[in-house]
């Protein structure tokens, strides 16, 4: 082994014992990518790899949103890698999902949001969905019904309704996102959002929510007076 391999080789296992031993305390966000990469890129210094991440995509959010073919143009990131770092936003969802699995939704809000935040998250369309659940609401099913463009999206409640008569649910949380950040609901939105209840009550199927998702904020319609 050269000097320069016996040089990395310490330095993945010393980030290693720093995270071993305080988590990700002290850490630069750089460094998270650094010690991630050290799974996926064996026996080379990914430090510059790491912050050249960061250049590129800003944050770490950015990274584990952006999709596979950007994260390979990135020099030092290849296949491998690339999938290893997109692996990391999707686990966390699948992690977040298997926390409201049936479990009432309607007492867990903050878990809901965050939930719906890594789903929604680095969107580049706008997407409406929903979440649906039992009489005691119970989470059944998450579902992305209905993508557009970066700025609209077609809603057929129709097709909703169908949705959850196959599940049998009896409540809805409604979500749609807003990819350019807008933290506000439109007119469009609370006028869809009425409509939905209207073509939910006949079935008696109860809309318990709707939020929106506005870069890493996720507002409820009824916490902000929109419902």
């Amino acid at each position: 082994m050269s000097a320069m391999d016996a040089s990395i080789k310490g330095h993945r296992e010393r980030l290693r014992q720093r995270f071993a031993a305080h988590a990700f305390d002290g850490f630069h966000d750089y460094e998270v990518l650094e010690l991630l990469l050290t799974y996926a890129i064996p026996r080379k210094d990914v430090k510059p790899i790491g912050k050249r991440l960061l250049k590129n995509f800003g944050t770490l959010a950015g990274v584990f949103d952006a999709p596979l073919v950007e994260l390979q143009q990135t020099e030092g990131v290849g296949e491998q890698a690339a999938v290893f770092l997109s692996l990391i936003k999707h686990v966390e969802i699948r992690y977040l999902a298997s926390d409201l699995q049936g479990k009432n939704v309607y007492d867990r809000p903050e878990k809901v949001k965050a939930y719906l935040r890594m789903q929604m998250q680095g969107r580049g369309m706008e997407c409406f969905g929903a979440i649906f659940t039992d009489q005691q609401h119970r989470h059944l099913a998450t579902q992305i019904l209905f993508e557009g463009t970066v700025d609209r999206t077609a809603v057929y409640p129709r097709n909703l309704m169908k949705r959850a008569l196959e599940l049998d649910a009896k409540g809805l949380i409604l979500f749609h996102n807003h990819p350019g950040g807008t933290k506000r609901a439109s007119s469009e939105d609370i006028t869809l959002t009425h409509r939905m209840v209207e073509a939910c009550a006949p079935l008696d199927i109860k809309i318990l929510d709707h939020f929106l998702v506005a870069g890493t904020d996720v507002l409820s319609f009824k916490e902000n007076g929109w419902f």
